[in-house]
């Protein structure tokens, strides 16, 4: 029968990796930046071109267009294996693999270690990466247009991912503290970044650069939140379904807000009555668009249904993610904000579990190339003439989000360390902010060195929050200020763990998932990227994660009996797949 669960609660993530590889970063990008600095008396050493030809120039060259397909497959293959390597030595530390995508990035850009990698074209050595030239006084694009190109593709899946796991319904719900604290989490910021990026550079609050650095410091990335707050066990806690649900609202008010500083930037109107008209333009154009989308959902769901091959339907789905980003574009809005808009309308469809696990191969291939790209950007010496700016904004980063979330928290009935757990959850940046750090560099709206700034403080909030998050729900006690009338006593706390293979701990999770269904549970998480779920019935949560082949439910009371006994109904299916699926590795068969 039921083989005995474990119940231990899984060791408590060592979160000091974060700050060694936050000091190995920059130390990485010191040794890589005095590397770059002499690259040139380098070169010369090893036979590589000191002024090396443009990707145009090599396609000018006899047989030219195969040596330049030749580079970018090299480009493309470097970038990608740095960045997949970096990424799970950084999971591997218990810190967000993007963190160690964009690292890879630095690494190997041509700022760094990348002008030094040779490649023979034409009986030259030539760097792989060779630094960016300065032409009458203006910097060339540091990387190729072609794998800027790929980069591109690559957020367009990632936006249209996210608006495919942004759960409408909950975003609807959630009109309460979730929303104070979202507003607060984002007007504050964005005041902030402003403020400061204008006063250093004494420029007006309403220039681009301003309002660009305003805007990157407005999102905030739930994933990382959840991570953390499921390894702890405190994601269906009041602050944790708070934070889950202001972290939502802050996605859609980040991308109206990159919609209206894009607008500005791109028309250059600085009047506040022009000001106020652009922004209403944009917000009714983000609007449109979305309540199009909503519109046709049905309609395009239908036509899929018809197409059985599913590749077909993978295909036609991003087809359709990059027509919208292209209508976007023409009308004068950031592309991610268009691909952005009809993954949200496609949310609400029976197709949109199935479309965001038929995206994950093509996710996990050509993601890590945008964050690793983000990284080659990063100009070390620009960075450094920066570098007091860079600090400020840090600051202001962990102050915006800490009072601009937590004092709306204290209103909606959360006492101080609850107030300060929702700030704290709300504080990383992640690909949000690099995304927008990416349109602007590439907008010349901001130049390098304020891109380096906004690398920083996405890199100093993601690894600070989780070290100040873990001991803030270790101490304090509850976070309402006070306990809901004949609160129901405490329940113990239930954790099944079972150990299987990838494949097969994917398909039980769908199994639960739709059983749950059944039963009356409702989804209020759905972060299938990253493993982690969260249901909801009778106002009792059960968490699901998988990680490192690794399937944990935790759950209270009642539901976490039922969830048993919905695992346990599974055993012989569940069994029998594995002995079919891994019959060599019989040791990571399910004992449920």
């Amino acid at each position: 029968m039921l083989a005995e669960l474990i119940t231990k609660n899984r060791n408590q993530t060592n979160w000091k990796w974060a700050a060694l590889l936050l000091a190995s970063v920059v130390l990485l990008a010191a040794v890589s930046a005095f590397g770059s600095a002499g690259a040139e008396a380098e070169a010369e050493g090893h036979g590589l071109a000191a002024v090396s030809p443009s990707l145009v120039e090599i396609s000018r060259m006899e047989n030219g267009l195969t040596l330049k397909i030749m580079v970018i497959m090299l480009q493309v293959a470097v970038v990608l294996a740095a960045a997949k390597l970096l990424g799970a030595l950084a999971e591997k530390i218990a810190v967000p693999g993007v963190l160690g995508e964009l690292a890879a990035g630095m690494v190997v850009g041509p700022f760094a270690l990348g002008a030094l990698l040779p490649v023979y074209v034409h009986g030259h050595w030539l760097p792989l990466f060779p630094a960016p030239q300065v032409v009458e006084g203006v910097s060339q694009w540091p990387i190729s247009d072609e794998l800027w190109l790929v980069a591109q593709l690559a957020s367009v899946v990632l936006l249209f991912l996210a608006g495919l796991h942004t759960n409408l319904k909950q975003f609807l719900r959630y009109v309460g503290p979730a929303t104070l604290s979202a507003i607060g989490g984002v007007v504050l910021p964005f005041v902030f970044g402003a403020w400061a990026t204008a006063w250093f550079m004494g420029i007006s609050w309403h220039d681009p650069k301003a309002l660009f650095m305003g805007a990157i410091m407005v999102a905030t990335s739930v994933g990382i939140t959840a991570r953390v707050l499921s390894d702890i066990k405190k994601l269906d806690t009041a602050e944790g379904v708070t934070i889950l649900g202001g972290a939502v609202v802050d996605d859609v008010l980040g991308i109206l807000v990159l919609a209206v500083v894009a607008a500005i930037a791109r028309t250059g109107e600085v009047h506040v009555g022009q000001i106020v008209l652009i922004a209403v333009k944009a917000v009714g154009f983000w609007l449109g668009l979305t309540a199009v989308g909503f519109v046709l959902a049905e309609k395009i769901e239908a036509l899929f249904e018809r197409v059985r091959y599913a590749g077909a339907r993978l295909g036609l789905a991003l087809a359709l993610a990059l027509v919208c980003a292209g209508v976007a574009e023409i009308f004068g809005l950031a592309f991610i904000i268009g691909a952005y808009s009809i993954g949200l309308a496609l949310s609400k469809t029976r197709m949109a579990h199935q479309l965001m696990e038929d995206l994950t191969p093509i996710n996990d291939f050509i993601v890590p190339i945008f964050f690793a790209a983000m990284g080659m950007l990063v100009n070390f010496g620009a960075m450094g003439e920066a570098i007091g700016l860079g600090l400020v904004i840090c600051i202001l980063a962990v102050i915006g989000k800490i009072v601009g979330c937590g004092v709306p928290a204290l209103a909606a009935g959360f006492n101080r360390i609850g107030a300060f757990r929702i700030g704290i959850g709300m504080l990383p940046r992640g690909e949000v902010a690099l995304i927008m750090a990416g349109v602007g560099l590439a907008g010349g709206y901001i130049g390098s060195s304020l891109f380096g700034v906004a690398i920083l403080m996405t890199l100093v909030t993601t690894i600070v929050a989780p070290l100040i998050l873990v001991p803030a729900f270790a101490r304090g006690g509850s976070g309402l200020r006070k306990k809901p009338a004949q609160a129901a006593p405490e329940k113990p706390e239930k954790t099944l763990s079972i150990d299987m293979p990838n494949g097969i701990g994917r398909a039980v999770i769908r199994v639960l998932l739709n059983v749950a269904a059944e039963k009356g549970y409702k989804l209020k998480l759905d972060e299938s990227e990253k493993g982690i779920y969260l249901l909801q019935k009778d106002g009792q949560f059960a968490t699901i994660t998988f990680h490192e082949n690794r399937l944990v439910i935790h759950s209270k009371g009642d539901v976490g009996q039922e969830m048993e006994q919905i695992l346990a109904a599974t055993e012989d299916n569940l069994i029998d797949a594995c002995e079919r699926l891994y019959p060599d590795d019989l040791a990571q068969t399910p004992q449920v």
